[in-house]
């Protein structure tokens, strides 16, 4: 077995990091010493902040991560549609206090040196994501394109703006009636 790069050990820690604090409230320095290096090296071999973040790629679990039976009252994952799967994964994510990939995508583009190539990295990871985990078998992906746009409307909305708030709809509520648009848009 070989030991991991010190890039490697570096974007594991970071991933980490950024999966428990959030993009904000992790820094360089925070990440280089929990990586036994210095900022300086965490900057020489992985670039900006941004650039750490997509290498990190938080957003491997934004789609994949292991499904959780929903709370009494709720249906199981086997009952379920894949629409309110995915509503439910970024309604955790709030209701947990979770950083969510999808409401940090603007601001990691935004804030990157390169944010043409951010966000293309973005948008191919997370809509192959997509394509994969509703069957989206075309060749432009459109109907993957249109959920992840759905998903990223309301994990910014949820995130940034405030709506959608638990004491403005109750989260079981939320996750069927936006899982049923979600799921409008997978059966096209």
């Amino acid at each position: 077995m070989t030991t991991p790069s010190t890039r490697d050990a570096i974007v594991a820690v970071a991933r980490e990091m950024f999966a428990r604090r959030g993009y904000t409230a992790t820094t360089i320095k925070d990440i280089a010493a929990a990586a036994g290096c210095s900022p300086a090296l965490v900057m020489k071999l992985t670039g900006s902040k941004a650039e750490l973040f997509a290498a990190a790629d938080p957003s491997a679990v934004v789609l994949e991560e292991p499904r959780v039976a929903p709370p009494a009252g709720g249906r199981s994952d086997a009952l379920e549609s894949v629409g309110c799967q995915l509503v439910r994964r970024v309604v955790d994510r709030r209701d947990n206090g979770e950083p969510d990939a999808l409401s940090m995508a603007p601001t990691l583009i935004h804030e990157s040196d390169d944010p043409d190539t951010v966000r293309d990295g973005i948008r191919t990871r997370y809509v192959a994501a997509v394509a994969e985990r509703i069957g989206d078998t075309g060749a432009d992906h459109v109907r993957s394109q249109l959920v992840l746009t759905v998903l990223l409307g309301l994990a910014g909305a949820m995130r940034h703006v405030g709506l959608l708030a638990p004491d403005v709809v109750e989260r079981e509520e939320l996750i069927r009636r936006y899982g049923a648009l979600v799921q409008a848009v997978i059966d096209g």
